[in-house]
């Protein structure tokens, strides 16, 4: 029975150890080459290309849609207030020139936006937005003043 226990005890042993241990996995390092940096650095240029250009006609298309909106109040604004007359026409007529002088500097600057390349819209997209900021915050002023 000993005998018996004991070559029992030795086959578990040796059973146990033999499917215990994994066998190793073998690593494999894939080496970089110059190639492949090249290769996905221009991929990752031209992306960033791609989205500066989505970048900048969604921008533009945003101004343009707005200028016009705000070109057509302003019509309006200038429609109500022919009738004004004296001292309020003065003022009146006065705001309507610092408006339109704002209104062109925007339609310069979305004039810029369209002929800018993707690098340079960057800086061209503050001046149109600081000039569609004048002319709205002028229109404002105007229209509550009137």
């Amino acid at each position: 029975m000993k005998c018996r226990s004991w070559c029992l005890l030795c086959l578990l042993a040796l059973l146990a150890g033999s499917g215990c241990t994994k066998a190793p996995v073998e690593h494999t390092v894939r080496k970089v080459t110059i190639e492949d940096v090249r290769r996905d650095t221009d991929k990752a240029v031209d992306t960033a290309k791609d989205a500066a250009v989505q970048a900048r006609e969604d921008f533009e298309m945003r101004f343009k849609t707005g200028l016009a909106e705000l070109e057509t109040n302003i019509a309006k604004l200038h429609e109500k207030g022919l009738a004004i007359k004296d001292e309020a026409g003065v003022r009146w007529n006065e705001k309507m020139v610092e408006l339109q002088a704002k209104q062109k500097a925007a339609r310069e600057k979305l004039a810029e936006l369209g002929a800018s390349t993707a690098e340079a819209w960057g800086h061209v997209e503050k001046g149109a937005q600081s000039a569609w900021d004048d002319l709205r915050k002028a229109f404002d002023e105007a229209a509550k003043e009137f």
